[in-house]
């Protein structure tokens, strides 16, 4: 991997890792989904959808540390779905901001359902195990899922415009003239 381009990448996981511990308005602002979709863009390597898992439980640590609630019984749902979303990335080109854009809404979709599946179906005495219960968790998860969308709307373009704007080669070449623009191209061989 050249040098700028794990920079890049390193201020993503700075900016997701921040943001979870940003006192806002909005709740659950963050770009961990963002992160994880920029990952599955742009490296190759076969354990990457590691990054963003390794964001989040490091945040689920030092918030749990901070507050007691930083794991919640539904957390294997949560993490799954940042697998999926990783798995999604392997499917957005870079340079596509369409597909960017379509990813990271199919991404926010992906979260929101899984995650708040999981509250339904792990929680607790939480929600009634049925249709009329599912459906109430997910009108209840609304206010939550706000930040979570805007901070991912706002995060997925961001990334990815650093990704493309300052991810160069060794040789002073921008990686958006290159054939490959992923971390683990012919070149690194």
């Amino acid at each position: 991997m050249k040098h700028t381009q794990i920079l890049i990448i390193a201020a993503a996981c700075g900016v997701s890792i921040g943001l979870r511990f940003l006192d806002t308005p909005l709740l659950n602002f963050s770009s961990v989904v963002a992160l994880a979709l920029l990952c599955g863009s742009v490296i190759r390597h076969p354990v990457a959808f590691l990054l963003p898992l390794a964001v989040r439980v490091l945040t689920d640590v030092l918030l749990h540390l901070k507050t007691g609630h930083g794991f919640f019984p539904s957390w294997p749902l949560d993490y799954s779905a940042y697998v999926l979303i990783f798995l999604i990335g392997r499917q957005v080109a870079p340079k596509r901001y369409s597909a960017v854009i379509g990813g990271s809404i199919a991404s926010i979709a992906i979260y929101f359902l899984l995650s708040n599946f999981g509250v339904w179906l792990i929680w607790p005495d939480t929600y009634p195990r049925s249709a009329a219960g599912l459906i109430e968790c997910f009108a209840k998860a609304i206010p939550f899922a706000r930040g979570t969308i805007l901070g991912n709307l706002i995060a997925a373009p961001a990334f990815f415009a650093m990704w493309n704007a300052l991810a160069v080669t060794d040789d002073g070449g921008l990686l958006a003239n290159r054939r490959e623009p992923s971390l683990a191209s012919a070149d690194d061989k």
